[in-house]
């Protein structure tokens, strides 16, 4: 039986953590390393598992990346946009207000002054309170309603807003009523700018990083015994461990640990989590929109964003096409038919960017990302707290997105494993 330091999963989080603990052995559940950030090369071009981009501003960690990456395409303006109800509303909406039929930029704008006057009397209670507080109840209910409902797939009044930090500007009154006047440049956004690598996807910024470290693949945890420190793969390999950093689902590792409380079992099955359905499409035709990525709103339709490849990496994507990368999502306890969501995804993609999709179709692939995104519901942060003080309490550090059960961009999960490393090092 082996004995050593161990990360489980080989994600951002767990490369961070094992490039900062000598001698460690990380394992995987999956046949590959990377984690969220993996590529899949596909009719031969390499798709993300979501829109990933770089848009990091740490020298360091971007010297890093290039030096994995080679050669990286630099877009100093992002071009980002919303389909809504058969119409191109600039990103984000708010800032664009003058992209909606008179009648309704004049209600969003009036209900946007009126939040802002009115100074809330206490924090918001939830995510639908915040957006009511900034934006007032028509941009909730018709854009960031919908939207929550097909990418969260949680209504907004079970979800926090710790994450909104970096990801959801607040209302700047002044740009809004110029954008509901005028053309507004969005170099204040948080995309305005962003890196992405020329040649095999966006795992292409790490891959060379992992180059020293020892993971070992397909590797699924099957049980955990706390008292042996013992840790049994589902391919029956058991071993035993100093020390445990564990970056993979907070939920399936409470699962697979032999005792357990009771109050901290019930707290890991209040975690909920998306699944991606990504439907990779090449259409024959070029330039067929000219946004870098894009949001769809309609409730009644599956899609919920597009990142257009082609116009991001041009140069080295089979020329005369436009490559579409898209994302649908469930929730972790919906099901769902992949070959029903591909037909549908090509339909809708069809429909808005106006190809024929029997004729213009020169390829249409798919990926299934099981965990996509963790879920900001109410009380996940004291649940994940209690699991995360107890795991520690036994012996286990936890860290990343799975393992704290919070989004973070790329440079946070890999710095999260590096910290949780540095810990047990006691440096």
């Amino acid at each position: 039986m082996k004995h050593t330091d161990i990360i489980l999963g080989a994600g951002l989080s767990g490369l961070g953590a094992a490039r900062h603990l000598p001698g460690s052995v990380v394992y995987e559940a999956k046949d590959h390393p990377g984690g969220h950030v993996y590529s899949h090369q596909q009719g031969g071009i390499h798709y993300d598992e979501g829109a990933h981009i770089c848009h990091a501003k740490d020298e360091a960690w971007k010297h890093e990346l290039f030096a994995s990456a080679g050669d990286v395409v630099h877009m100093t303006q992002s071009q980002v946009s919303n389909w809504w109800h058969g119409r191109w509303v600039t990103y984000p909406v708010q800032n664009h207000l003058r992209d909606l039929p008179a009648d309704l930029r004049i209600r969003a704008l009036t209900e946007i002054v009126a939040a802002q006057m009115k100074a809330p009397e206490r924090p918001p209670a939830h995510y639908e309170e915040w957006c009511r507080n900034q934006y007032g109840d028509f941009l909730t209910e018709r854009f960031y309603k919908e939207y929550t409902d097909k990418y969260w797939r949680t209504p907004m009044a079970e979800m926090d807003t710790d994450w909104l930090a970096g990801r959801l500007l607040p209302s700047q009154l002044e740009r809004i009523i110029h954008g509901a006047i005028a053309p507004l440049d969005e170099k204040q956004s948080v995309f305005s700018s962003f890196y992405y690598p020329a040649r095999g996807g966006f795992f292409s910024f790490f891959a060379k990083l992992y180059e020293d470290v020892d993971v070992r693949t397909g590797c699924r945890v099957a049980g955990v015994k706390l008292k042996e420190k013992t840790i049994t793969f589902a391919g029956g390999e058991t071993v035993r461990y100093d020390r445990c950093i564990s970056t993979i689902p907070l939920n399936d590792l409470i699962r697979a640990i032999d005792e357990v409380p009771d109050a901290i079992r019930r707290d890991a099955e209040t975690l909920r989590h998306t699944q991606l359905i990504g439907v990779n499409v090449v259409v024959g035709k070029p330039n067929l929109v000219p946004y870098h990525w894009f949001y769809v709103y309609d409730p009644d339709i599956e899609i919920s964003r597009v990142k257009v490849l082609s116009n991001i990496i041009p140069d080295t994507l089979p020329a005369g096409t436009t490559v579409l990368q898209t994302e649908i999502f469930r929730r972790d306890d919906e099901t769902f038919e992949v070959e029903s969501l591909k037909r549908k995804a090509v339909q809708e993609l069809s429909h808005m960017l106006g190809f024929d999709p029997d004729a213009d179709v020169q390829a249409v692939h798919h990926v299934v990302v099981s965990h996509a995104y963790t879920i900001p519901t109410l009380g996940r942060q004291a649940a994940v707290d209690r699991i995360a003080g107890w795991l520690e309490g036994q012996g286990i550090v936890t860290a990343g997105l799975y393992g704290r059960w919070k989004y973070v961009w790329s440079d946070q999960a890999y710095a999260a494993g590096k910290e949780a490393a540095l810990r047990l090092v006691g440096v």
